[in-house]
């Protein structure tokens, strides 16, 4: 019975710590309250079908997450009744309400209580608006209320001909939605994604998606993202090698270790725009700029510094900057002791410099990390050499 208990005891914590697991590790996203709209008009299910198509699109943008209505309505019934009147519009209601009773109560509230509702729904954004008529034109007007900070985000507007193109009309500020929840990134990031898939299928052929993302960049200059786009683009196109360093020099002069937009960018772009550019830069017989972006590199991209300093120490050793080259090669066996080829590129350096000791030190740690035994013996030769000729200078 014992055992029994135990075993369901121990089924229960694994299954819970799973739960736990997963739920740590999806993603958070900003999560939106679509609050009742006010209907300025007679057709009242015209208001409602503006809240479902918003809903349904802000969840389709992927950015999003949306309160379930039912638990907005029973929020907003709560929050409203505790109070014994609530004066709206100078007109004393009741808190007993029916759903357009309610939808007409809320849609006069003051943003101190939309901001009350949203947080006890937790959402970090809310939603309200209103549709109105005049004539045969409709236009709806929706307010973006950031919760954390308590302020209006955004007032957007749209207008459409007749009740046929209400539907377009809201798919439209749905999208303004999500520009001014996610913020400009979000959007730009989305159109990006767009261009590239459309390329990647054929859709679009190099120069037509080449205009679509300079076009882009035109609108948005100091996108990150979007210089980030056309680096990747022109990348292997030799032809378009002025290009991609122009990219490149702003990649590399505006990125920010401490914005983790930018970090998450260059990460997803499954190259390294540092060590791209400057092996262009080597290509073109520019070291000095090459070695220009590796020393900017060092600084901000830990992950890939000890590759950065390998290529800095060739580069050093070979514009004969020797005590740069010795530094360089000395901060990649920080990272990898055990880093052969840059262990005698070091001892080389060291013998170059006439520090006939330190490169002796140097070779016979490289017998340790030797990978074989032609290694071994190049090495033997080497210390073998430098032992006579020290033996000779030493008469």
């Amino acid at each position: 019975m014992s055992w029994n208990i135990n075993k369901k005891l121990f089924v229960l914590l694994v299954v819970f710590f799973i739960m736990v697991g997963n739920a740590f590790g999806k993603e958070q996203k900003p999560e939106v309250v679509i609050l009742p709209f006010k209907c300025n008009t007679d057709l009242k299910d015209l208001a409602q079908g503006i809240e479902n198509i918003l809903r349904s699109e802000l969840i389709r943008s992927t950015y999003l997450t949306v309160t379930e209505p039912e638990r907005t309505y029973k929020i907003m019934r709560e929050t409203v009744s505790k109070n014994l009147f609530v004066k709206i519009e100078n007109v004393d209601v009741k808190s007993t309400f029916t759903k357009p009773d309610t939808v007409d109560v809320f849609s006069g509230l003051d943003q101190k209580t939309i901001i009350q509702i949203a947080e006890k729904v937790k959402a970090d954004f809310a939603v309200r608006g209103a549709l109105s008529q005049f004539g045969e034109k409709y236009r709806a007007d929706i307010d973006v209320v950031d919760i954390h900070n308590k302020r209006t985000m955004g007032a957007l507007v749209g207008e459409c001909e007749s009740k046929e193109k209400v539907p377009e009309m809201t798919e439209q500020l749905s999208q303004q939605v999500v520009d001014v929840c996610c913020g400009a990134d979000a959007t730009i990031q989305k159109q990006i994604d767009s261009i590239q898939s459309s390329y990647k299928q054929g859709i679009l052929n190099y120069k037509e998606t080449m205009d679509k993302l300079k076009n882009l960049s035109a609108e948005m200059p100091d996108s990150f993202a979007v210089h980030c786009a056309l680096f990747s683009h022109y990348l292997g196109h030799s032809e378009m090698n002025d290009e991609l360093i122009a990219e490149g020099e702003v990649i590399i002069k505006s990125f920010d270790v401490n914005n983790q937009d930018m970090v998450e960018c260059l990460s997803s772009l499954n190259i390294d725009p540092f060590y791209e550019l400057a092996s262009v830069y080597i290509v073109a017989g520019k070291l000095s700029d090459a070695i220009g972006v590796y020393e900017q590199a060092v600084g901000v991209r830990s992950m890939n510094r000890a590759k950065y300093y390998k290529q800095l120490g060739v580069l050093y050793k070979v514009e004969d900057r020797d005590s740069d080259a010795i530094d360089a090669f000395k901060q990649v066996l920080v990272s990898d002791p055990t880093d052969f080829d840059i262990r005698v590129k070091l001892a080389s350096m060291y013998e170059k410099v006439g520090d006939t000791s330190k490169a002796l030190d140097q070779y016979r740690i490289c017998l340790k990390y030797s990978k074989n035994k032609e290694e071994g013996l190049k090495v033997k030769e080497m210390i073998n050499r430098l032992q006579a000729k020290e033996s000779i200078n030493g008469k």
